[in-house]
């Protein structure tokens, strides 16, 4: 369950991160808000896709 809790922080700060970043980057019509809220939905939807959907994938592309 730790390690659960860890790879769901690291996904949400990595991919969260990542995405505002290149926001800032490539699209700078966003203001700080914007970009802090788009982060932390995007690194949520990441970190719950890699906790509870990519193991299912990888299993069963292993089972094959």
């Amino acid at each position: 369950m730790k390690r659960k809790i860890l790879e769901f922080i690291v996904a949400f700060l990595f991919n969260g991160i990542i995405f505002s970043l290149i926001h800032l980057v490539i699209d700078n019509d966003y203001t700080l808000n914007e970009l802090v809220k788009m982060g932390v939905f995007f690194g949520v939807a990441m970190g719950l896709f890699h906790i509870l959907i990519l193991p299912y994938i990888v299993k069963r592309k292993n089972r094959n």
